[in-house]
């Protein structure tokens, strides 16, 4: 599929729109790496959204993968879990300040 580079809002980012959809795609800078610490990766026109950081499914503030019809999966380290096991996983706990939380899980 035919991509366009754009400018980035991120300096450490490469940014690139499809040409036939203008779904959006960031990668790490001067990488094919799919990359975006700041918020997904990919967004397509249609509504889905892809989290990716070093190139793995990976959101620790919600779901790593939101699909157009409104589905959610969640993913850390590239690991799909259950929404209960993300809640209480203990790099989401450590991102929220709340490791002391480690232990009750």
């Amino acid at each position: 599929m035919p991509k366009i580079k754009i400018q980035s809002e991120y300096p450490d980012l490469d940014k690139y729109k499809f040409t036939h959809n203008k779904d959006i795609i960031y990668f790490k800078k001067g990488t094919i790496l799919y990359h975006n610490p700041y918020g997904p990766a990919y967004i397509g026109s249609d509504g889905y959204k892809v989290y990716w950081v070093d190139n793995e499914l990976h959101r620790l503030d919600g779901p790593a993968r939101i699909l157009p019809n409104g589905k959610e999966e969640y993913w850390i380290n590239n690991i799909e879990l259950t929404k209960e096991e993300f809640e209480k996983h203990p790099k989401r706990l450590k991102f929220l300040g709340k490791e002391h939380l480690t232990f009750l899980v």
